[in-house]
């Protein structure tokens, strides 16, 4: 009789608590539900244009505090369930020591995906490290150099068939304004290609394969890219090189918005390039963790996979892990492969394109860890 009644008050006391945590949850899905609605504007009247303003911020160890703001705007340039969404972003960042990022980014789709145009431009004084090139430089090989970087990108190609894209590209990037502050500097006393600064333009073609559902939460499909830009002397530029890049993504979907995501990535660089265009490891987009720079050679690989997981209405969580390296040719890179792996949080921004921000903590190999956050998927 008194194991009888305590399962009763244990029965009821459990459906008081759960009816107690509803309640709330209930109201926080209110309030979350009508600053969507400011945002996108409700199912009868969706608003065609979307903006949010992401702050950024961090604290280096060669920059101090990093403030800043990425400002998004999303649209459709035609009002239909075919036609992805565009693109324009401009991050605008500050830090401690005076120095300074302007990037704006357009990926702009046509009517039914016919045309996608992609432009990026970075004008940029900062600083970074050094460490010197190849996968096993030390890290007390470290030096602090400052630059000044302009960057140009743009990308225009055209849908043939259903998912086929192919197109031409064209970059040019100048690296000026050199400054060590260091005495025994290698960039400056070894003669690095680029150690002085350099000016680099060429042109390429793209082709690629696009079967994905969605371009900014992908749940299914595939994405495989192939291009390449060849950098010459007939566009002016200073170093002969040429850079492939190849590039292929599978989602699995699971349920709800739940989804595996696996990527292959690979970038090649043949002839002369400048120090800072070597293919170098580590960003908050691949092989999470590692400083960026901290490895860089001619070439580089890394596979990546991603559990991406729904925990609650707009908030869910990532598991990722991967493999990469840089070498000097293809039996160099098969050595001394580095790992990675990490969790991240996620939170809705746009719904209908389910646009996320992401927290993500990356670790690597020998203590290593890195922490970004930043807007949309990895890949």
């Amino acid at each position: 009789m008194v194991v009888k009644r305590l399962l009763i008050v244990l029965f009821i006391g459990f459906g008081l608590n759960q009816l107690s945590i509803a309640q709330p949850l209930q109201k926080l899905e209110g309030l979350i539900d009508k600053a969507y609605k400011i945002l996108e504007g409700d199912s009868s009247k969706p608003r065609k244009v979307y903006y949010a303003a992401i702050p950024i911020w961090g604290i280096y160890p060669e920059t101090g505090w990093r403030l800043g703001l990425s400002n998004v705007v999303f649209f459709n340039m035609h009002q239909d369930s075919v036609t992805r969404p565009s693109l324009i972003r401009l991050n605008l960042q500050y830090t401690q020591n005076g120095q300074y990022s302007i990037r704006p980014f357009v990926d702009v789709f046509s009517k039914d995906n016919n045309w996608n145009l992609r432009a990026f431009f970075n004008h940029t004084y900062f600083n970074e490290y050094y460490f010197g090139i190849g996968n096993q430089v030390p890290k007390e090989n470290r030096e602090l150099y400052f630059f000044k970087l302009n960057q140009f990108d743009l990308r225009l190609t055209r849908k043939f068939g259903k998912h086929v894209y192919a197109g031409a590209q064209v970059h040019s990037e100048k690296m000026y304004n050199m400054d060590y502050r260091e005495q025994a500097s290698n960039l400056n006393t070894l003669q690095t290609p680029g150690g002085q600064g350099s000016f680099t333009a060429g042109a390429g073609l793209v082709l690629a394969y696009d079967s994905r559902n969605k371009v900014y939460y992908p749940t299914q499909g595939i994405y495989a890219e192939v291009s390449n830009v060849l950098n010459t002397a007939a566009f002016a530029s200073e170093f002969n090189f040429n850079v492939t890049q190849v590039d292929v993504r599978k989602y699995i979907h699971l349920k709800k918005m739940n989804v595996v995501a696996l990527q292959a990535f690979g970038r090649f660089v043949d002839g002369q390039a400048p120090f800072r265009q070597l293919s170098a490891m580590g960003n908050d987009m691949m092989m999470r963790g590692y400083y960026n720079g901290r490895y860089r050679d001619n070439h580089l690989f890394a596979l990546q996979a991603e559990l991406r997981q729904t925990i609650w209405g707009p908030i869910g969580f990532a598991l990722f892990g991967g493999v990469g390296n840089v070498g000097s040719n293809l039996n160099n890179l098969m050595q001394h492969i580095k790992p990675n792996y990490g969790i991240g949080l996620r939170g809705v921004a746009f719904r209908k394109e389910h646009v996320n921000i992401r927290i993500d903590y990356g670790m690597g190999h020998s203590g290593i860890s890195g922490f970004y956050f930043t807007m949309g998927e990895a890949f």
